[in-house]
């Protein structure tokens, strides 16, 4: 079993030594601390991330599940410009951070600059439960730092403005490109329709075809008309028949007739050229052109409704310069410190220095007795 005990008085007789360099290092950690770490004042602007927008119909996925599965496009937007070197540029040239930070001289101040201000301006967010294990950004807070509280104040309000700005721009862009997108669906849909006006309206005149239901309908009343006149005629030729022997004038009369009525009911089913009364062989030819015709012109005229109202919508939306973030909680002049923590500060510089050095003389002491034990010298040759 592993025997403690020389370890203990190792560090009894070294306590001299110990209490020496922690009251050393807590002065050192003291001065820092309070004395040459110079202290941050914090300022802090919370809002709203950009409400969703309700998608045209264009847009829309025939799939219901994508709007669960939809990301949270304005929070991915705000956190893209935040993050992008262009408002970094604008910050560190705004409030010369690079004096701040010392940078003046650095070969590569930018970046350095854009390092120290990582821990300087910060962008958080606080996360809200959507179901079946997604989330979506409920709130983003801007939180500034700087020696004077009123300039901790004025980057709060200035990087709050450049998202603000920078979110109007990104949205009046989605909404020119998404009209201009409108714009031409609509002209190519105006063409279209155009198109099949014209060829509806050519083959009504060439087929005489202006409202096939309604002619079908005068053909069948005329067809039944002539039939009923046809039958009655024939009843009466068969009674004339009986009642007269021979080529009587009445029964002449009557043979005639029903061969002018024969052959009007042989127009009626059987006529070649197209009339305001089209046969009934040509109906059933008509019909199925005719009732394509009309349906593509309805729908072409629906889509282009739609596309009108789409438009008039996105026309609104490209006007619409209304900012899409709402401050909830705007920056203010802190009256006291946010950082550093002192006590903590000097807590954590003691202790760890500390450990660093108790960790030390007990490594030596480990390695000095296994130097003493013999493990490294040389074994005898048999």
């Amino acid at each position: 079993m592993f025997d403690f005990r020389p370890y203990i008085l190792l560090f009894w007789r070294k306590r001299v030594f110990l209490i020496v360099n922690f009251v050393l290092v807590a002065s050192v950690a003291v001065t820092l601390a309070f004395f040459v770490v110079k202290p941050e004042f914090g300022s802090q602007a919370t809002f709203l991330p950009p409400s969703p927008t309700p998608g045209s119909m264009l847009s829309m996925s025939a799939n219901p599940l994508m709007g669960l599965l939809s990301g949270d496009e304005g929070g991915d937007n705000i956190e893209a410009v935040f993050n992008s070197k262009a408002l970094k540029r604008k910050i560190i040239e705004k409030f010369d951070l690079y004096s701040y930070h010392k940078l003046h001289d650095s070969p590569n101040k930018f970046e350095q600059a854009v390092r120290a201000m990582g821990k300087q301006v910060m962008l958080t967010s606080t996360q809200k439960g959507k179901g079946i294990g997604m989330s979506r950004t409920a709130s983003y807070s801007v939180l500034c730092f700087h020696a004077s509280p009123d300039t901790a104040r004025m980057m709060a309000e200035f990087v709050f403005d450049c998202l603000d700005t920078a979110m109007i721009g990104i949205s009046i862009n989605k909404a020119t490109r998404n009209r201009e997108f409108i714009e031409e669906q609509f002209m190519a849909s105006r063409v279209k329709l155009d198109s099949l006006q014209e060829e509806f309206k050519e083959f009504q005149v060439d087929h005489k075809a202006f409202d096939i239901n309604e002619q079908m309908k005068m053909t069948l009343r005329v067809y039944a008309d002539v039939k009923s006149a046809a039958v009655m005629n024939d009843l009466r030729l068969m009674s004339l028949q009986r009642e007269f022997r021979g080529n009587s004038p009445e029964v002449t009369a009557a043979l005639n007739e029903k061969r002018i009525l024969e052959r009007k009911l042989s127009e009626l089913e059987q006529k070649e050229g197209y009339s305001v009364m089209p046969s009934l062989n040509l109906s059933s030819e008509l019909m199925p052109k005719y009732t394509n015709l009309f349906r593509a012109l309805e729908v072409q005229n629906q889509v282009n409704l739609m596309l009108t109202r789409e438009l008039e919508q996105a026309r609104l939306q490209e006007a619409r310069d209304v900012s899409p973030l709402v401050l909830i909680d705007p920056p203010y002049v802190a009256e006291y410190k946010a950082r550093p923590k002192r006590v903590p500060m000097v807590f954590a510089i003691t202790v760890g220095y500390m450990c660093a050095l108790v960790f030390i003389i007990l490594s030596y002491a480990l390695f000095t007795d296994f130097l003493k034990s013999g493990w490294l010298q040389a074994k005898p040759e048999k």
